[in-house]
């Protein structure tokens, strides 16, 4: 694969830059909601997205720390950040594969559309309301998928300079699966990503207590979802340099 410079620790400047900007427009519409909406349902997805943003510093930082992109081209290549960075970098993406699903995990949010339908219905027609929450909960899912294709493609980036490109997508493609597994822990167990080390042992038992066939094709499904999603954006923007 072909790497950007450490002269762009960001991945895409642009889009994390349009990022923030997005971010604080759903911040904006999820303050303004109460005021055509008479309720502050939906004041929990603040927080779902400083948690989708969480990956993406981890991978800021790590990319910074290990000098990712020193060299160009596809080949193998060490940044060499030394043994305490390499650490470092080491707990970063242990911390990013952690909160990584938190960023997907927000495409699922349109459920509380479908469980709240009752609150759309007006003299038995589907009132304003609703077109503002779609859009409100598009924008928050938007900004989750970015978020969750740039701290991934900052890590590929890392493990293509270190082993290779193959070992990059490679890389990718158990990640994908993972982040699909970690969605589910979240929505369908209703785990968190601290309970790692909040509870570890009670999270370990809902975690063997879930391994089950409803289980994997949930998992699979948002594995897939987020593997596609990448392939596209990844390609969108390699495509144009």
């Amino acid at each position: 694969m072909r790497t950007t410079s450490a002269r762009n620790p960001l991945g895409n400047a642009k889009v994390a830059g349009l990022l923030i900007l997005l971010s604080l427009g759903c911040f904006a519409m999820v303050w303004f909601r109460p005021f055509v909406s008479g309720d502050r349902l939906f004041l929990f997805m603040l927080w779902n997205l400083f948690l989708a943003w969480l990956p993406y510093a981890a991978s800021v930082a790590a990319t910074l720390i290990a000098g990712g992109g020193n060299r160009s081209g596809g080949g193998r290549g060490r940044p060499a950040p030394g043994v305490a960075g390499t650490g470092l970098v080491l707990v970063l993406g242990a911390l990013w594969l952690l909160f990584l699903p938190n960023s997907t995990y927000l495409t699922t949010d349109f459920i509380h559309l479908i469980a709240g339908r009752h609150r759309y219905i007006d003299q038995g027609a589907f009132g304003y309301l609703v077109w503002f929450d779609i859009v409100l909960f598009f924008l928050f899912a938007w900004c989750g998928v970015f978020l969750a294709y740039l701290s991934t493609y900052q890590f590929q980036r890392l493990v293509a300079i270190r082993f290779g490109g193959a070992a990059g997508w490679t890389f990718v493609g158990a990640v994908s699966l993972l982040t699909g597994y970690g969605v589910f822990l979240g929505r369908i167990v209703r785990l968190n990503s601290w309970d790692a080390w909040v509870r570890p042992m009670e999270l370990i038992g809902e975690v063997l207590g879930n391994l089950h066939w409803r289980g994997a094709s949930f998992s699979l499904l948002f594995g897939v979802f987020m593997a596609v999603t990448y392939l596209f954006l990844y390609h969108l923007q390699e495509g144009d340099r």
